[in-house]
């Protein structure tokens, strides 16, 4: 499946449609706007292709069942596949069959608060209902997003790894601001209910599972290196790289401060280099832009 010596997968999808205008849900973030405003969520996908990237993450990152019944959204099927039909049709319109869609999933919870997340069978059940219904819809890949403790991650990779399809594996981190040390990521005031959890021990639970690739996403730019350090200490696979830029503020983006472009393909460039990364892209408060100077460097470089 993965010919290429690089792969670009997009930068920000969520973040990216809000700065359009689209308004997020604190349940569920940007899932909406499957249904609500699909040429927006079209346009986005456009843009990505258009500035080089070969891998398209779907707008689902946040629709599994908890978190869309959360924000009072029922039709949980319609949502996903709406996601996937317009990523399909993106690289049908925009692109080649070479581009590889991601359907996107997370541990994460509503209001990013760790008691409104289902336990046991419940949310075992939700994260293989999302999957099988993502898998059927036609993605070529499981892109598990956000992965910050051992139990929630161990049951949504594992819920992936039954279709069948490739697993990929993307763990956050951050820098503790107190000791500068690494450690999972866990945002100011927020999941404060998740017990603490390092990141070693993290990779740890995650490296004999039955995944493809491992990286490190959403996590900061300066925290990438140590984050990367790790995963390449743990991880003896293909792995991925990318970061996010500026920060969430309530319930959202807020960009200032982002990274400029070329300053980030710079960093990005480092990530192939010295970890050996297979797929380099951005998160959060990236955009087409960045992506667009990540693959001209790319394209320069080999």
């Amino acid at each position: 499946m993965m010919s290429q010596p690089v792969y670009i997968i997009d930068g920000g999808v969520g973040t990216e449609l809000q700065r359009r205008g689209a308004k997020m849900d604190p349940s569920c973030w940007s899932s909406r706007v499957n249904l609500q405003d699909p040429q927006m969520l079209l346009s986005v996908h456009r843009d990505y292709l258009q500035a080089g990237a070969t891998i398209l993450s779907t707008n689902t990152f946040m629709a599994s069942r908890h978190l869309l019944e959360g924000g009072g959204i029922r039709n949980i099927e319609e949502v996903n596949r709406s996601a996937v039909k317009l990523a399909l049709e993106a690289r049908d319109r925009f692109a080649s069959s070479d581009v590889l869609i991601a359907g996107c999933m997370t541990t994460l919870s509503p209001l990013d608060q760790a008691h409104d997340l289902p336990r046991g069978d419940q949310i075992d059940r939700n994260f293989r209902e999302q999957a099988l219904l993502l898998a059927d819809a036609g993605v070529d890949v499981l892109l598990a997003e956000m992965l910050i403790d051992s139990d929630t991650a161990v049951s949504l990779l594992s819920a992936c790894c039954e279709t069948g399809l490739p697993v990929w594996a993307g763990v956050s981190a951050m820098l503790d601001g107190n000791t500068g040390e690494l450690m999972t990521f866990r945002p100011p005031d927020k999941l404060a209910e998740l017990p603490h959890e390092t990141f070693d021990s993290l990779l740890e639970n995650l490296c004999g599972l039955p995944i493809e690739l491992l990286g490190a996403m959403h996590t900061p730019v300066e925290a990438m290196d140590s984050a990367l350090s790790q995963v390449a200490g743990k991880w003896p696979g293909p792995r991925f790289a990318y970061a996010k830029t500026g920060m969430l503020t309530e319930h959202e983006w807020e960009f200032e401060g982002c990274i400029p472009p070329e300053e980030y393909a710079d960093q990005a460039m480092r990530w192939i280099r010295d970890y050996q990364v297979k797929i380099v892209g951005g998160c959060c408060g990236t955009r087409a832009e960045h992506i667009e100077a990540l693959s001209r460097r790319i394209v320069i470089d080999q």
